[in-house]
């Protein structure tokens, strides 16, 4: 009887340095993300575990736009606007800049029409010619291959296996599933990660904290929603904009927001699936990018991995893990 309570004893003791081990999180150094946008200011934490210097957390709380790269529905050259078929604009596929303007800003910030009559006088021409006095940037999101010609062209869908969706472009992710070049389908879909079925943040571009304190494509998430309790296991798949901090993909969003039926249209995507708000409090695991690494990426095999990382460093649970974030909200 007596080494039964001895037992329970360590049982306990053991938990307990466990939960605490879990929890001896500190603050290391805090940074604003301060784009040109007001409204965008937040602040970023950069948490330390105290039993192991070396291990950090990047913490912030954010609203979350939508992201629909890597989905073959994502982009449609007859429907630039994305309001008959594409799920989105074209606009965040292409930026389109003046000539005549140096380090000006691409036209479909402020100057959407200019910009979307420019697109489609290069659609007309088989993607041959930009208009005189401006130039197009695309190859980052929309995939490319060569025409009749050797003309270096985005990409279309065309064939019978992508029956569904002829007619659109193939869209980019900054992260691949590296697949065999004879197995990555056309327009190399099936090496993207499909916003539609895949959680992923986007990573914001250029000098920010997040990038400073480690942050990089690959690295593993985790989102909760204070609003209603919701969780999302992700990795970091994409780049976007310098002025944007939270941007989540289709499936991210949907899994926050309690949603399990994806959006058909673009107008659907800005009107349900955006999360505003006090926003959603997202943690990334900097050098976790190759951790258990598992490929062709999916929600489940993110999910494992993220689980046995949380495992590993003491979270015996995911809400665990949940609750060390929210013991931080008070410093965001």
């Amino acid at each position: 009887m007596q080494i039964n309570k001895f037992l329970t004893i360590i049982f306990i003791s053991v938990a307990f340095a466990a939960l605490t081990n879990a929890q001896s999180y500190k603050v290391e150094k805090t940074d604003i993300f301060q784009p040109n946008i007001p409204d965008q200011n937040k602040k970023i934490l950069l948490l330390q575990d105290n039993s192991d210097p070396q291990r950090k957390l990047i913490l912030f709380k954010t609203p979350l736009a939508v992201n629909t790269d890597g989905s073959p529905t994502s982009y449609n050259p007859q429907d630039p606007k994305g309001e008959t078929k594409a799920i989105n604009t074209v606009c965040n596929a292409i930026a389109v800049y003046k000539t005549s303007e140096v380090n000006g800003k691409s036209l479909c910030s402020g100057r959407y029409s200019e910009a979307i009559g420019v697109f489609e006088k290069w659609r007309d021409s088989g993607y041959l010619k930009v208009p005189e006095g401006y130039r197009i940037s695309w190859e980052n999101v929309l995939a490319k291959t060569t025409d009749n010609n050797g003309n270096k062209v985005p990409c279309i869908f065309k064939s019978e296996e992508y029956k569904d969706y002829r007619g659109f472009f193939g869209s980019l992710t900054a992260r691949k599933n590296d697949l065999p070049l004879n197995e990555r389908g056309e327009c190399e879909a099936k090496n993207q990660l499909d916003a539609l079925h895949l959680p992923h943040l986007v990573l914001a571009g250029g000098a920010n904290p997040v990038r400073a304190f480690g942050a990089i494509v690959g690295d593993l998430v985790v989102a909760f929603n204070p609003k209603n309790n919701q969780m999302s296991f992700a990795i970091i798949g994409d780049t976007g904009p310098a002025n944007n901090l939270g941007e989540g993909s289709v499936f991210m969003n949907m899994t926050l927001l309690g949603k399990t039926t994806p959006p058909k249209t673009k107008k659907e995507i800005y009107r349900d699936y955006t999360i505003g708000g006090k926003g959603i409090l997202i943690a990334i695991i900097p050098a976790s990018a190759n951790y258990k690494i598992q490929k062709p990426f999916t929600a489940e095999n993110i999910a494992d991995r993220i689980k046995q990382w949380q495992q590993s460093v003491g979270f015996t649970t995911p809400e665990s893990f949940i609750q060390m974030m929210k013991s931080f909200q008070s410093k965001l």
